[in-house]
């Protein structure tokens, strides 16, 4: 009996260092995990029709967002933003710039002016919209299907600190992959 014990308190430290290193790396790992979608990137779904014919409902987007903590987005970009009072995830394509006048007038959106070229939008007529100029610090977001999206002609311009990344690729379904540019 004495000699089982003796073996028994042998293998005992043994056991329990195992058990705290594999607890050790799994701690590591979600932190590292956790870490990358905190700052780095994540994947974010797409949730109904806004950005048609561009993106559609239920794929699934990877998000970059080192870049915001560089500056604002440039017009084009599609980005994943909050609304003022939200935590929901919104992606929408960035239009107007600080300093820029966006107007829409049949159909068509104006930037300081001139008609903005856009190969990207569903071919839907949507609302007019008076002059808006972008505050500094601010973009104006619109979703690429114009008559059915919530964006900056509704809730206003959307500070830095709103925009949670770029959109990469399309991630989900895997026969849809493909790069966002």
């Amino acid at each position: 009996m004495s000699e089982y014990t003796s073996r028994a308190e042998k293998n005992s430290p043994k056991k329990s260092s195992n058990a705290l290193s594999w607890i050790l790396c799994i701690a590591i790992a979600v932190g590292i995990a956790l870490g990358v979608r905190a700052f780095i990137a994540e994947p974010v779904k797409v949730d109904g029709d806004s950005m048609n014919p561009t993106l559609y409902s239920h794929q699934s987007i990877l998000v970059e967002k080192v870049s915001r903590y560089f500056g604002l987005p440039e017009r084009g970009d599609i980005i994943i933003v909050h609304y003022p009072g939200s935590s929901a995830n919104y992606v929408k394509r960035c239009i107007g710039l600080p300093g820029d006048t966006v107007e829409i007038q049949n159909s068509t959106v104006y930037i300081n002016g001139a008609p903005l070229s856009e190969d990207y939008t569903s071919d839907a007529p949507y609302a007019d919209m008076s002059a808006v100029t972008v505050p500094e610090g601010n973009v104006f977001v619109m979703g690429d299907n114009r008559a059915n999206s919530m964006d900056s002609r509704m809730v206003g311009t959307l500070t830095q600190d709103m925009i949670v990344g770029h959109a990469v690729c399309v991630i989900w379904p895997l026969n849809q992959f493909h790069t966002i540019s």
